[in-house]
């Protein structure tokens, strides 16, 4: 469990210097701000939080 908070939190601290594009449909970006909102986070900081989160339980099944 410390190991996944260390990993979690080097890849969602620091400098954010790339970028990724992706298309999504209207009512996607409809739903992703909410959920955002929801959480009282950017939308580009929850989906980053979503991705980090995969990544980690991904390595934890490994």
């Amino acid at each position: 469990m410390a190991a996944e908070l260390d990993t979690r939190k080097v890849m969602l601290n620091g400098r954010k210097t790339e970028r990724i594009i992706f298309a999504v449909t209207p009512e996607l970006k409809k739903a992703i701000a909410k959920a955002a909102e929801d959480r009282c986070v950017s939308v580009s900081a929850y989906i980053t939080a979503l991705l980090a989160d995969d990544v980690i339980a991904r390595e934890a099944k490994d």
